[in-house]
């Protein structure tokens, strides 16, 4: 019975026609107004150009977001949405990996796109421009590496690769992380869709494969209730600042697993590739405009 109904409102959602509905008892009046005004906000963008001449002309991307909540009503401190971990965080490591590969004095045989994108808390809009009107490489972007508070709150033991079962780049990100101890686990949590929900997913309506890498604890474990604890108490909330605790040698370690997985897949012969089968893998046959 369930299969007939559930089937019954897919051929109704194919032929863009209502779904069934019903009326609950509860009800609400709400009054709710926006101010709409034009504002202008700007994507940072760094470049390690390739030092191959042939495939210098394709990047890996790395990105994270630079923007938060603003301010509010003070609930906590100053008022102010710090956004420590989401997405400072993301934006430090972005700025460890390109001192990496500064320090190092590496020269990756692609060239590698740092960019800070903005608005991601407003609609993923500085990446969503960004993927469709890139400073450089236009129509080489061969991948995404996006770092969304990545949540160091205790040891590196756990990774989740968003995407990582779409991509041959997950095999990439899951050989890295072996070699440095590091579990690449399924997604714990997949109905709440986090490889949608973040800026590697407007790389991915262009077709190019992505992954967003996030610390995950084991069920069933003081980390993770560290993990619930975190988001119930300070997930887009005034007290995600610079107060509460950081396991630094978790951002470092994570730090430097982006730092080899970018390496990693600017030296290697062929870019990733969709798997066979893979949902996403239809962008790139079809890019949306």
């Amino acid at each position: 019975m369930f299969a007939k109904i559930v089937a019954g409102m897919v051929a109704l959602a194919d032929a863009h026609e209502p779904l069934p509905h019903l009326k609950l008892v509860p009800t609400i009046n709400a009054h709710v107004e926006a101010v709409v005004a034009p504002l202008t906000s700007v994507n940072v963008v760094g470049e390690l150009p390739g030092s191959d001449p042939t495939l210098g002309s394709e990047a890996v991307v790395l990105s994270a977001h630079l923007d938060h909540l603003g301010t509010g009503t003070p609930d906590h401190g100053n008022g102010i949405f710090h956004g420590a971990m989401d997405d400072a965080s993301g934006i430090a490591t972005l700025l460890e990996t390109a001192n990496m590969f500064h320090t190092s004095k590496a020269k990756p045989r692609r060239s590698i796109v740092f960019i800070a994108v903005c608005a991601e808390e407003k609609g993923l809009l500085g990446s969503r421009y960004f993927a469709a009107h890139p400073s450089s490489h236009a129509g080489h972007l061969i991948t995404d590496i996006n770092t969304d508070m990545f949540l160091p709150l205790y040891p590196l033991r756990n990774l989740v690769g968003f995407g990582a079962d779409e991509s041959s780049l997950g095999d990439d990100a899951r050989a890295v992380a072996t070699k440095a101890g590091v579990t690449l686990v399924p997604d714990p949590q997949p109905d709440h869709l986090v490889f949608v929900r973040s800026d590697q997913y407007n790389f991915v309506r262009k077709g190019t494969p992505a992954i967003m890498l996030q610390m995950t604890p084991m069920p069933k474990t003081p980390e993770e209730a560290t993990y619930k604890q975190w988001f119930s108490e300070r997930y887009h909330g005034q007290a995600d600042d610079l107060d509460q605790p950081v396991d630094l040698a978790a951002a470092e370690a994570y730090t430097r697993l982006v730092y080899q997985l970018a390496a990693r897949v600017a030296d290697e012969p062929a870019k990733p590739e969709w798997k066979k089968g893979s949902f996403f893998g239809k962008f790139a046959a079809e890019p949306l405009p």
